[in-house]
């Protein structure tokens, strides 16, 4: 139950402020209303859910703030991950990368956006892998989490597919020539992409939202 209804927030399938109705979830996973109240205290700790009195759970909002922030922190895991990261990677390892981020390319140029997502997800998983650090991975893990919503809004901008076939590629020739600082600014680079992207269309929403 709440693996079923937290996949379903982060694909979309419940947008941002759906109602969570106790009863009409109960009936979609065939259960009774404990595991559903269970569920979504789960999913409220996680802030993928929100709860108010007398107006029960709702798919928690996006919002730029929101994915600023977040953002901002994944930056710095992030960024550290890659620089302890860097020590242990040959070239081997680079030209997977280049394969991996290549074919991420091709599948979201074909409009196979599931696909090309996994790809770009392992394309940095694999780099924060060899960081030796298991809290650093645990806090990415729980951030891309969290990002998989804004990532999915940011796959249907017109530049999202350039965005990641040049920032990726930016991150392998720096890794290639040995120079950390600069795959750092352009991990850096490419996290603030994504937020570049949905500027716009979450700044209307903010705006909406307020009036």
């Amino acid at each position: 139950m709440y693996q079923s209804t937290r996949a379903q927030i982060l694909d979309g399938t419940y947008p941002p402020g759906t109602p969570l109705r106790l009863n009409r979830l109960a009936e979609e996973n065939e259960v009774s209303l404990i595991p559903v109240r269970e569920a979504l205290r789960l999913l409220e700790s996680e802030r993928f859910v929100i709860s108010e009195v007398n107006k029960g759970a709702r798919v928690a909002p996006l919002s730029m703030q929101s994915l600023e922030d977040l953002y901002r922190v994944r930056t710095l895991v992030e960024v550290e991950a890659l620089r302890l990261a860097a020590d242990f990677m040959d070239q081997e390892f680079i030209d997977s990368l280049d394969s991996t981020i290549t074919e991420a390319v091709r599948e979201l140029e074909a409009n196979e956006i599931e696909k090309g997502l996994i790809l770009h997800r392992a394309f940095h998983h694999s780099i924060y892998g060899l960081s030796g650090s298991e809290w650093l991975c645990h806090m990415i893990e729980v951030l891309w989490a969290h990002s998989d919503r804004y990532i999915h809004l940011a796959s249907g901008q017109r530049n999202f597919v350039c965005s990641v076939d040049d920032h990726h590629h930016a991150i392998i020739d720096c890794l290639a020539a040995k120079d950390v600082e600069g795959a750092a600014k352009s991990l850096a680079r490419d996290l603030q992409g994504t937020v570049e992207l949905l500027r716009d269309e979450l700044g209307r929403a903010d705006l909406e939202q307020a009036v």
